[in-house]
């Protein structure tokens, strides 16, 4: 791919937008660079590149979660439409004050609440969400903050000094 500044293409496996003349995928962790090496095993090629970290790892370091390459670190991560959770409370007060603390730093954030009724307990709208990662498909009654996989570092670093993460 040729650089041009502001031109995309979409990505060849999950035809994403991604910026011509990019290394990899930031939707997928799909890479366009040929044999590049893991960071962890320098006689090893990468698997792909972890869309949190954007750190390029073999298959031993990091696996496809629903389609999205994630590393050992950062595996467990609930992801859904490229938006990472990094909040999950049961106060959509303290997920509102969250949001806006991450905005003012200049984050892009969302809340995703799914209040759920008894009705819907197990029907059929239930497995709407489909997030990667590993979890436990319990979703009821948490209001979730969510940030694009490539700012949940800086979220998580952010939430940490308000005290609002695990240290």
């Amino acid at each position: 791919m040729s650089k041009t500044a502001g031109n995309t293409v979409p990505c060849r496996d999950c035809h994403g937008k991604v910026e011509q003349g990019s290394d990899f995928c930031p939707h997928c962790g799909s890479m366009f660079v040929p044999e590049l090496q893991c960071t962890n095993h320098a006689d090893a090629l990468a698997a792909g590149v972890c869309v949190i970290c954007c750190v390029p790892y073999c298959k031993h370091c990091g696996k496809r979660v629903n389609k999205v390459f994630l590393c050992g670190q950062h595996e467990q991560y609930e992801i859904y439409e490229g938006m990472a959770r990094v909040l999950g409370v049961s106060d959509e007060v303290m997920a509102q004050y969250a949001q806006r603390c991450l905005e003012q730093a200049g984050l892009y954030s969302i809340i995703y609440s799914r209040k759920a009724g008894p009705i819907s307990v197990g029907g059929p709208d239930y497995t709407l969400f489909n997030a990667s990662g590993e979890f436990d498909g319990h979703i009821i009654n948490e209001v979730k903050v969510m940030v694009p996989c490539q700012e949940v570092l800086e979220a998580e670093r952010i939430l940490k000094k308000l005290d609002l993460k695990k240290k």
